[in-house]
């Protein structure tokens, strides 16, 4: 996982130009801190991505479930310093405890969505609704 990074640059006066400033934003720390399910399926869920894929046997989707067709989900991983690499971002649905991802790049510029994945038994889950 690489954590976005901004260089920023600061106007000054010629004579005392400091050097640029580098900030680095972790988006899947911040969102990891708000959220405990979040960051146990992300932990979970990080080694089987990368920038090169998802080698797993995980089923792709047809069709994407309506509620995520316009929401960004939470970044799992990035293309790292690769020109053609994935980055994939997690979307969980806590309610249907279904886990789907979304893989995005390479050359082609293709996007595929992994899913449903079982939700991990994570601390702070809300339990299996008793069937009636």
């Amino acid at each position: 996982m690489h954590p976005l990074s901004l260089i920023l640059l600061l106007a000054t006066t010629p004579d005392a130009a400091p050097p640029p400033m580098h900030l680095t934003i972790d988006m899947r720390a911040q969102a990891d801190a708000a959220d405990p399910v979040t960051a146990c399926v992300a932990s979970r869920l990080a080694p089987f991505v990368s920038p090169y894929g998802i080698q797993q046997a995980w089923p792709v989707m047809t069709h994407w479930p309506r509620k995520f067709l316009q929401v960004p989900g939470i970044l799992l991983s990035d293309m790292g310093d690769i020109a053609d690499g994935y980055q994939h971002s997690l979307h969980i649905d806590v309610d249907a405890r279904a886990v789907y991802v979304v893989e995005q790049g390479g050359f082609a510029g293709t996007t595929k969505m992994y899913g449903p994945l079982p939700l991990s038994h994570c601390a702070g889950a809300p339990a299996t609704p008793p069937v009636p």
